[in-house]
């Protein structure tokens, strides 16, 4: 059975980047005048983070964000025809993906991330590549009280008496990813509902859904994206189930430098045209599974006419 490598999803979701030092000085040079001097494209990406991107078996980035990047080096080297422009892909560790980018160390982040207001002080974003966000992942053989949880229901309990330990509070075990978004809505959200929550920490996902499968915890919280495709990928479908309730919601983007229109224009230009070709739902449907009307509304509405 195929088993992702550890999957560091943490840059993904908004909450997620808390512990990343975010950078103290960034670039000035425009990306398409550096790109015309120096005849190269610098393209980061976070290995292990399948779908999205990882490291291949010959050693060059693979996956959904691979095929986004495409697109865009098309069109650079389209609007640079006086250059050849040669294409280089850069693996960047997730805590300094932001910063790379930001000091001009890429040219743009293939790796789908969230746009937030603190992100946006230090780099910019495409349109939406990808509608992202926090899903539950669970046994099949979770008991009611717990699929009644995380479907957002207060548990049925028994009558409490004085003596009751816990108050008579269900009792779960969560594991989440440290310091995220999921931590602490998992906190929030199990206290408003009368559970008593035991958090363990993990620093992948990988390492989360394997404890579910273990019975060493209840749930993982984690990127909805990334869990479905970690249960159909492995056929774990009798197995583990990923709740239908949405958590939250975030749209994903690339990241490049601040304050410049001319690369920002050149990406969602490309962006667009990928969107409205006859390729891109095969393109989509090859990472995500298929390709319905609600995803290809999503995908005209992002589109930049």
């Amino acid at each position: 059975m195929a088993i992702y490598p550890s999957i560091h999803w943490g840059l993904l979701t908004a909450g997620l980047l808390t512990g990343l030092v975010l950078p103290m000085q960034e670039a000035s040079a425009q990306t398409l005048e550096r790109i015309a001097k120096s005849g190269q494209l610098t393209l980061g990406y976070i290995d292990g983070v399948a779908p999205m991107s990882s490291r291949g078996a010959d050693g060059q980035m693979a996956g959904y964000g691979a095929d986004l990047c495409q697109a865009v080096a098309d069109a650079v080297k389209a609007k640079l025809p006086q250059r050849a422009v040669t294409v280089r892909y850069v693996p960047v560790a997730s805590e300094d993906a932001v910063d790379k980018v930001a000091n001009g160390g890429v040219d743009l982040l293939c790796t789908p991330t969230a746009e937030t207001l603190k992100r946006r002080e230090h780099v910019s974003y495409s349109i939406p590549v990808l509608n992202g966000g926090i899903a539950v992942l669970i046994r099949q053989d979770a008991s009611k009280q717990l699929r009644d949880v995380v479907n957002g229901q207060a548990p049925v309990t028994g009558p409490v008496w004085r003596a009751t330990a816990n108050g008579g509070r269900v009792k779960h075990t969560y594991a989440v990813r440290e310091g995220t978004l999921a931590e602490d809505w998992a906190r929030a959200k199990s206290r408003l509902l009368g559970v008593t929550v035991s958090t363990i920490k993990v620093q992948d996902d990988a390492k989360g859904i394997a404890l579910v499968q273990a019975k060493q915890a209840d749930a993982y919280f984690g990127e909805r994206v990334l869990l479905e495709q970690y249960v159909a990928r492995n056929q774990l479908g009798k197995e583990l189930l990923v709740a239908k309730r949405v958590l939250n919601t975030e749209l994903l983007g690339l990241a490049m430098a601040r304050n410049d229109d001319d690369f920002r224009l050149l990406v969602d230009r490309a962006l667009s045209q990928l969107y409205l070709s006859k390729t891109f739902p095969a393109v989509y449907a090859r990472y995500f599974g298929g390709w319905e009307e609600p995803t290809k509304l999503a995908f005209e509405g992002w589109v930049r006419p």
